[in-house]
């Protein structure tokens, strides 16, 4: 057996991320290009309302509209109709006592778009900006 005298090749430990950086250039192309056939829906003529911002978050405020566009308010177990006034005039005293509120939308799947959108136009116009809508799944 021959043994090499001297001094041993130290060993150099590193990570060859050439692979890794050419997995994540082909994900980011792909990306790239699936995501403007991602977009789906068709263009609408949306109805024109005076919104300001959205967002969402605890025991929400439920606002319900029903197939006729008749508003009711939900207010523990009590469902009260009310009309687009008085849900603003409500909406106004429940933020004033209540700054973080969340309301939340249930609008019938037959309601007509611009009732819903004119219910939260009026919640947002007293300032109430965690806004969300309820629907249901497939499954449902």
């Amino acid at each position: 057996m021959i043994y090499r005298i001297g001094r041993r090749k130290k060993l150099h430990a590193e990570i060859n991320v050439v692979p890794y950086i050419d997995v994540m250039l082909v994900l980011l192309i792909i990306f790239m290009v699936l995501s403007p056939l991602l977009i789906q829906g068709i263009d609408v003529n949306l109805p024109r309302t005076d919104t300001t911002k959205m967002s969402i978050q605890n025991e929400p405020l439920v606002v319900s509209i029903d197939k006729n566009g008749n508003y009711f308010l939900n207010l523990g177990e009590e469902e009260i109709a009310i009309s687009l006034d008085e849900l603003k005039d409500k909406a106004f005293v429940i933020f004033d006592a209540n700054p973080e509120i969340e309301v939340v939308f249930k609008g019938d799947e037959a309601a007509d778009f611009q009732s819903v959108a004119a219910a939260m136009a009026a919640v947002q116009s007293v300032g109430i900006a965690k806004i969300g809508i309820v629907t249901s799944g497939y499954d449902d």
